[in-house]
């Protein structure tokens, strides 16, 4: 007669067994400047991953979104280069000139090692 294991059980098992990489996406660990932080004089934006990305996969979007003293302030794209770290988890985004007084957004969208596309966004305040 042939034993059989439970199907949670089995699943419970692969589960433990398996590589924490394959379970693993890529997130966003940080950023400078922080999400929903305010900050003076910003020439870059530098955005920290959890693991390395597959560079042609990279995308990235700065978008001015309030002005003080414009009440309906449209969405104004920022233009910028950017450069991947050496490390192949972080990314910079060198501006032209340094923001001026508003609030911003940057969206982000990259694939880490596992290629599952993953992205966010987060604000923060020049003042």
């Amino acid at each position: 007669m042939k034993k059989w294991l439970p199907l949670p059980l089995i699943a419970a098992f692969a589960l433990t067994t398996m590589p924490a990489t394959a379970l693993a996406h890529a997130k966003l660990v940080g950023s400078t400047p922080a999400a929903n932080a305010t900050a003076s004089k910003v020439t870059s934006v530098v955005l920290k991953f959890s693991e390395k990305l597959i560079t042609s996969t990279v995308k990235a979007e700065l978008v001015m979104t309030g002005m003080p003293g414009m009440k309906d302030h449209p969405p104004m794209k920022i233009p910028f280069t950017s450069a991947m770290g050496k490390d192949g988890k972080s990314m910079t985004l060198q501006l032209k000139r340094a923001l001026v007084p508003g609030t911003y957004r940057v969206k982000w969208s990259a694939a880490g090692t596992d290629t599952h596309r993953m992205g966010s966004e987060f604000s923060f305040t020049v003042k």
